[in-house]
Order: structure tokens, then C-alpha cells, then sequence
């Protein structure tokens, strides 16, 4: 323990101020750690969504950093609470080899055949092939839309090759030297690299193979393509990879290897190596298919990924052979096209195209020159136009995603299509920065918030006050709470949405519906009282609306999941990642199931830790701990004997004897002082006591009424930073403590209160302790109440809300003080309580007398 370990080396002892002040120093480094462990899972599964490109890259980097702040945070805890949990670190430790294990696996390459007909082919079979031959039989097979005839050879092949010619270390060798800082050295390794790929043979059942399958395509030319396996998936390699056109079946051998080689063109290495990707992933798949000797050939969007909100289809179309239309090579014709019904042409760009790229009849390409009249003359009529525009639509309500798809025209008239991947459009944002939309289906019930998993669903308010209402929770319906809770995990396979009043999009909460996938906004102030139970409304988690009934249109807009995005190697090892990172089993910290042991994710250990350190702060026992000497005094015209030790920021002169509430700094303190001071708490006077139960609590903690200095009872602490207090005090007969943390940081927010003790009889002070935990549970605490102790705690809430919050519990102290003394009976009990929530903190109603004056 580090402070046997001082006392024993530095030979002095650690006096209790510098104590508390090392305990809060690792307190607010827990704090840091588990804030950005959060938000980096909540980062990474938003990934998940389809809406965001990464990389290997950035898996390996946000997965790094994730295990260095939970372990971090470990190492903080255990400090913080003298060692009380050093499971933790071989369990955090445990977690991180998985995580390393699994970034570091390489996919499986399924064992095929070499040779693979495009008519055979599939979506589902994008491990085997590659995206862009998947896709592409996909479309001809399942679809019935025209594609050229062909086959693939497989990543099967790809392997075998490498095998089979030893290529496999000299590959890894090379690549392990390659500097992508230093290009002259990386266009050195290329040509070494792709030299031993054309130079080595093909094991003989390959070349037998790709020979047999060139044959059932003699004198037809084909066009030989890359298809690597990740190629047009999270990651599109556009141009990196060879495309050879217009090349004999004959020479398929060689052909392929070319292909093979160009995966270590020089900027391909660059790509590959800079998203971290190893030697012996990207299996290399081929596609061969006939060239279409096309009239005219192009690229489209199904949505215009520059303004998606013009909801357009966006073709480009050149003379010619489509190379020049993706190269940049000419200024292509461009059309827009609505993507409405009716597909009305709503722009017609038409390009002056000087030249196309044709096939030269003994085989490879040519440029060409155009007439000036062809190359002024619209490649596309507004019929072919909108047949492609109708072919786009189709192809993304198919592959749920707006798609980029090549396409060619041959001389007849027929459109054949290339390639079809994912399309990139702009991200969206959290809803708070959107711009208003213009568009309402009915004017919202609420129109704020803060998007923490987007979406939109429909479904009947049930209003989530409490924990224990979770198994009332009904299907289907929209959760709204006061604060987040994770213990709605239970119910997120088949609830519709949850809207929360406070919250994060980084919260545990958050987390757990974005991995569920349940629309979700928090930050939604009011929700609970706009909202009643039984309402149906629509939730635009995106756009943060809540909507009056049911909105079918908004349900409607609402794409599928990405479907070939999300299935492809890098979000399967994503997933896979946060198998171990996200899912939350320790829900309940009442549970006793929750212990360091039970953890089994690195979510669990931030709960646990967070957890587990406000418990540590709350018990800093100062009143027994510290002494008046070495804190300050504070002057107030509160019946408090009140000393102040800041630990830093607290105080505007720290070291001062005594200090005014001005020299006051810390905002938890200020705020609570604020409530204590409130114009209509009664300091003076008393209640007149039970005698039997007085006398007791006489005996018991000698209470000298006749030392006017010790206020209502002994000395009260407080132990401050600028953001930090822990409150001991004695209060008349009762003794509270309150622990709080207030920063812009919502994530660290919280308050952790204690009121327990009375000069009445123990049936009242029960009553009392229920009372309480009334009103506080109506202020959003969590409440648990033996006899008459109570115990709240508040989290997660904005730094404006958990001050006033702060300010209300100052209060509550005030009004609670000898309440038990006046509480005879539950009605009276329930009077009280709304005598609070009608702020009538002086409680008129005991006195008649001076309402009426």
C-alpha cells in the first residue's frame, strides 16, 4: 500500500489533510479514465452503424487506448481504497490479451474450389471471392439484372499460390522493411516485391484450372479485375489494384499473376500498410468477365452522397469504355434524377468529350477522337436515364444502403452492370447540431435532446421512475426516465426507444441501447411531464422530435442496416471486440452479484470501479478524522460550528484561521450553502421533542445544549476542491453526510447523501427516514432506506442540474432538522411532503398561528 510504503521509507508519517488530498487525487484521475473509457466505447460502437468508415488502424488504436484507461483506472481504485480490489487487474489484464488476440487473428480463407462461375455466386460468398464478384453475381443471379458472363477465382487460389511458390515469408520479409515515409525506398520493394510474384510458378492444379476455365471463353475478350476480399467493402482500394481489359482467355496464367502483383504496386503498399493491415490478410481474389465493347459507360449514385438531402440520383456517363469516366480523365456528362416516383430529369449537365477509350482489335485499349458533333452530344437519352436511375433505387432498397455502381451501354442499347459497392454519404451528427429541420409531419411534443443512438420507432409512453418498474415494462414501448438507467438492458431486446431527461451519449446506458440498437436520446428536459403513460408517440432520435401518434412516414424513411457493410471482416472483428468491451452485467450495485470477481468486460470494471469510488469518497469519515487545527473556520450566521480543509481550488485565500461564505470558491459547497440559506428555513425555534425519545439521544451522544459556540450539535466538516465537497455535519440530533462532484463532465457528476438519527421515538424517525426518501426519490435519487437511516444517490446529471439539486438537498438537511419530532402520523407525513413539493419549506401548516399573521 502506498502509504505504509512512504511512511516506512520517508520515516514521517502522512498528517490527514495530505491524506485526503492524495485520496482525491486519485479519485480525479478514476474520474478522467472512466470518462474517456466511455466515450471510446461509445465511439467504437457507433461504428457499428454503418454510417462511419475506419480501419485496422483504428480499431488497433481506439482498442489500445481503451485498455490503458481501464487499467488506469484499476490502478487509481486500489489506490484510492488501500488495495481492496487487486482481482481487478489480472481480470482488466486478462481482457486486454483477448482484445490483442483477436485484432491480431487473420481471417479464415473458406476452402473453394479455384474457379467459381459468376453464375453460381452470391452476397454471402464475398469471403470466398471478394466483394465486387459477390456483389456482382448477387445482381445477375438474384436480381435478374444483366451483368457480363464470367467466373472468379477465389482467395482459395490466392492462398494456394502463396503456398505452394513460398512466397508467403519472402512477402512478410519485404513488407516488414517497407517504409511508407520513405518513397523512394518504397518504390524499391514494390518492383522487388512484384517481380517475385510474376516470376513464380503457378502450382500445377492452378494453372490447369484457370487454363480449363479460358477456354470457355476463346476468342471472346475478357476483362480481368482485382477482387480482393475487404475490396469495396469498409474500405473501397479505389484504383489501387490492377483492372487489365480487352485481354485473351488464353493468357489467363500470366494475366492473374499481374493481378496478384498489383496488390504491391507501390501505392497500394502505402494504403495497405498505412491502415495496418499484415502480409497475410486482403486475400487476393481475381473476376474475369467478358469486356462489353460498350457505346457508353459510366458511374451512378442511388443518392447524391454531396447533398443527400436533394434526394437525387446522380449519373455520370463518357463515350466510350468506362475507364475515363472514374480516372478523371474528361469531363464527364453529369444528370440528377429525383428519386421520387415520377424520376423527373432534374439536371442535365452535358460535357464537351473530346476522346473515349475503345478496344483495339489485337487486344488492350486505344484513345480515340470524336467528331466534334459525338463529342458535344448527350451520351444518355432521358428513357436510358431513368431506366438507370430505377436500376440504382432497386439496387439500394436490395442491398439496404445507397450504392456506387458502374455501369456500360453496349451498341445495342442494353445497360449491363460492373460493380456495385457501398456509397458514402455524410455522416450524421449529433441531433443538438442539426440544423432545424423544414420539414414536420405534426407539430413535436419536444423538439430537443441529444441523439444517443439514432433511429426512429413508435410505440405507447411508459414512464420509468424507478428501478423496480422494469419488469412492468411492456413490448414495444417507448421508455421515458428521468436519468439513464442501465438496468433497462433487460428489456432493450424489445423495447421501442428511450428517451431520458439527463444523460450522455457516453453513458452506460447509451452504450448498452446502441449495442441493442434501440433509438435512443437523453438530455430530453421535460420528457416526464410533457410525456404520460399509455401515450403513443413517435421518436425521431435523429432529428430529436417526439411526435404526437403514430408518424408512418418517418418510420418508413428509415434505410436497413447496411447489410454487406456490417457483415464484412472488419465489423465481424469489431463485434467481436466489443463482445469483450460493452455488454454491462453488473447492473445493480445492491446486487451481491456485484463484486470485482463477477466482472467480464471492460464496461463492467468502469461500473464497478465508478462505483466503488464514489463509495470510498463518501467514506472519508472527516469528522473523526480531521481536527479544527490546520482547517478553516468558517463565519456564518448558520448554527454551525463548520471547519473547511480545501484540498485545492476550494478557497479563494487557503491557510486562512477563518473565512467568510465570500472567500468560497468550490461550487458543490456554495451550492449547498445556497439551500441552507433559503428565506423561508426556520434555524431558530424547535419542535417540542418526544421525551422518551429526547432523553435517549440525550444519553447517547451527550449533546450539551448549554454551548451555544457548538451550534446544532458538534463540529461539522467539509472537505473542498473547486469542484469537489464532502459535507459532515450534525444538524440538531441528526447527522448527515454528502458527498458530491460538479464539472462540466456529466459523465462524473454525482451526489451521495446520508441522513440518519433524531430526537424523537423510533417510530418517527422512521416515518422521517420515509419521508425523505420520498422527496428525494421525487428529485431523482436512488433511495434505499433501514430504519432510520437513509442513503441516496444521484449520477450523470448536468453540472446546472446536479447545483440545483445541491441547493435542494441543502434545503431538505434544513427542513428535515428535528421533522421527526412534528411527524405523528402519516397524514402528517404526507403533508409534509407536499408542503415540499409546493415549496413551502416552513411548513405552515404546523404553524397556523404565524400563516396567519
Amino acid at each position: 500500500m502506498i502509504f505504509r510504503f512512504l511512511r516506512r521509507f520517508l520515516k514521517e508519517e502522512i498528517d490527514e489533510p495530505t491524506r485526503l488530498k492524495l485520496k482525491f487525487e486519485h479519485f480525479r484521475h478514476l474520474l478522467e479514465n472512466n470518462t474517456r473509457a466511455l466515450e471510446i466505447m461509445a465511439d467504437m460502437e457507433e461504428k457499428l452503424s454503418g454510417d462511419f468508415l475506419f480501419d485496422t488502424a483504428y480499431l488497433q488504436t481506439q482498442a489500445e487506448r481503451l485498455g490503458d484507461n481501464v487499467c488506469h483506472l484499476v490502478t487509481e481504485l486500489n489506490l484510492l481504497t488501500e488495495n481492496r480490489y487487486p482481482e481487478l487487474r489480472s481480470i482488466c489484464q486478462q481482457l486486454r490479451e483477448d482484445i490483442l488476440r483477436e485484432l491480431t487473428a487473420t481471417p479464415s480463407i473458406p476452402p473453394t474450389p479455384y474457379v467459381l462461375p459468376l453464375a453460381g455466386l452470391s452476397r454471402e460468398m464475398a469471403a470466398s471471392v471478394g466483394a465486387k464478384m459477390a456483389n456482382l453475381g448477387e445482381m445477375g443471379n438474384r436480381l435478374g439484372l444483366r451483368v457480363p458472363e464470367g467466373f472468379a477465382v477465389t482467395a482459395s487460389a490466392y492462398k494456394r499460390f502463396l503456398e505452394a511458390s513460398g512466397l508467403e515469408g519472402e512477402l512478410a520479409k519485404h513488407l516488414s522493411q517497407a517504409r511508407i515515409d520513405d518513397l523512394e525506398s518504397l518504390e524499391a520493394t514494390s518492383r522487388e516485391i512484384q517481380t517475385l510474384v510474376r516470376q513464380a510458378p503457378l502450382p500445377p492444379d492452378l494453372e490447369a484450372a484457370l487454363l480449363e476455365a479460358g477456354r470457355a471463353f476463346q476468342g471472346r475478350p475478357l476483362a480481368v479485375r482485382s477482387s480482393a476480399v475487404g475490396e469495396d467493402t469498409e474500405l473501397s482500394f479505389a484504383g489501387q489494384f490492377a483492372t487489365l481489359l480487352n485481354v485473351d482467355a488464353a493468357d489467363l496464367p500470366a494475366h492473374y499473376q499481374e493481378i496478384i502483383a498489383s496488390k504491391f504496386t507501390s501505392r497500394a503498399i502505402f494504403y495497405w500498410k498505412y491502415q495496418h493491415f499484415s502480409a497475410d490478410e486482403l486475400p487476393m481474389a481475381v473476376g474475369c468477365v467478358t469486356l462489353i465493347p460498350a457505346r457508353a459507360s459510366g458511374v451512378m449514385f442511388s443518392l447524391d452522397p454531396h447533398a443527400p438531402e436533394s434526394n437525387t440520383v446522380l449519373i455520370s456517363a463518357v463515350w466510350g469504355l468506362g475507364k475515363y469516366a472514374v480516372d478523371g480523365h474528361i469531363t464527364p456528362d453529369l444528370y440528377r434524377v429525383s428519386r421520387e416516383p415520377d424520376q423527373q430529369i432534374t439536371e442535365q449537365r452535358v460535357a464537351a468529350k473530346p476522346v473515349a477509350l475503345a478496344p483495339r482489335p489485337e487486344g488492350g485499349t486505344e484513345e480515340v477522337a470524336l467528331d466534334p458533333e459525338q463529342a458535344r452530344t448527350p451520351c444518355l437519352t432521358p428513357e436510358q436515364i431513368q431506366s438507370l436511375a430505377a436500376i440504382a433505387l432497386k439496387l439500394e432498397k436490395h442491398f439496404g444502403h445507397p450504392q456506387d455502381i458502374e455501369w456500360a451501354l453496349d451498341a445495342s442499347g442494353e445497360i449491363y452492370l460492373l460493380q456495385s459497392r457501398p456509397l458514402r454519404v455524410s455522416a450524421p451528427r449529433f441531433a443538438a447540431e442539426e440544423k432545424e429541420s423544414t420539414w414536420e409531419p405534426v407539430p413535436p411534443l419536444l423538439r430537443f435532446g441529444i441523439r444517443a443512438v439514432g433511429g426512429a420507432a413508435a410505440g405507447r409512453v411508459f414512464l420509468y421512475m424507478r428501478d423496480e418498474d422494469v419488469a412492468n415494462i411492456p413490448p414495444g414501448a417507448v421508455v421515458v426516465a428521468r436519468q439513464p438507467a442501465a438496468k433497462l438492458v433487460l428489456v432493450m431486446d424489445r423495447i421501442a426507444a428511450i428517451l431520458t431527461e439527463a444523460g450522455s451519449p457516453t453513458d452506460h446506458m447509451s452504450i448498452l441501447a446502441r449495442e441493442f440498437k434501440v433509438p435512443t436520446l437523453v438530455e430530453v428536459g421535460g420528457a416526464t411531464r410533457v410525456l404520460h403513460n399509455g401515450q403513443v408517440v413517435t421518436v425521431d432520435a435523429d432529428a430529436a422530435r417526439v411526435y404526437p401518434g403514430l408518424v408512418s412516414e418517418l418510420l418508413e424513411a428509415r434505410p436497413r442496416a447496411d447489410e454487406d457493410l456490417t457483415a464484412n471482416s472488419l465489423f465481424q472483428k469489431l463485434r467481436r471486440i466489443l463482445k469483450m468491451a460493452t455488454p454491462l452485467n453488473l447492473l445493480d450495485p445492491g446486487s451481491p452479484e456485484f463484486e470485482a470477481r463477477n466482472c467480464r468486460t471492460l464496461h463492467d470494471i468502469t461500473r464497478f470501479a465508478h462505483e466503488k469510488a464514489m463509495d470510498a469518497m463518501f467514506a472519508l469519515d472527516a469528522d473523526q478524522s480531521l481536527e479544527p487545527r490546520g482547517c478553516s473556520r468558517l463565519r456564518t450566521d448558520l448554527p454551525l460550528t463548520l471547519f473547511v480543509l480545501d484540498l485545492g481550488g476550494g478557497l479563494r485565500t487557503p491557510g486562512r484561521a477563518w473565512i467568510s461564505e465570500d472567500d468560497i470558491l468550490s461550487r458543490p459547497f456554495r451550492a449547498l450553502l445556497r439551500g441552507f440559506h433559503h428565506p423561508q428555513i426556520r434555524w431558530a425555534g424547535q419542535v417540542a421533542p418526544d421525551l422518551k425519545g429526547f432523553i435517549s439521544v440525550f444519553a447517547n451522544t451527550r449533546y450539551d445544549m448549554g454551548k451555544a459556540e457548538k451550534g446544532l450539535g458538534g463540529k461539522s466538516f467539509a472537505v473542498i476542491t473547486d469542484n469537489y465537497l464532502n459535507f459532515n455535519s450534525r444538524l440538531g440530533y441528526h447527522f448527515a453526510i454528502l458527498d458530491a462532484y460538479v464539472s462540466e463532465e456529466k459523465n462524473d457528476n454525482y451526489i451521495s447523501f446520508q441522513f440518519k438519527g433524531g430526537a424523537a421515538g423510533v417510530e418517527r424517525r422512521e416515518r422521517r427516514a420515509r419521508l425523505l426518501s420520498e422527496i428525494l426519490d421525487d428529485l431523482g435519487f436512488k433511495v434505499q432506506v433501514t430504519g432510520d437511516m437513509v442513503q441516496a444517490r444521484m449520477v450523470k446529471y448536468s453540472l446546472l442540474e446536479t447545483e440545483q439539486t445541491l441547493e435542494l438537498v441543502g434545503l431538505l438537511s434544513a427542513f428535515a432538522r428535528q421533522l421527526d419530532l412534528a411527524l405523528t402520523s402519516e397524514t402528517v407525513a404526507a403533508r409534509c411532503f407536499q408542503a415540499f413539493k409546493d415549496a413551502d419549506y416552513q411548513l405552515s401548516f404546523l404553524h397556523p398561528e404565524e400563516s396567519a399573521t
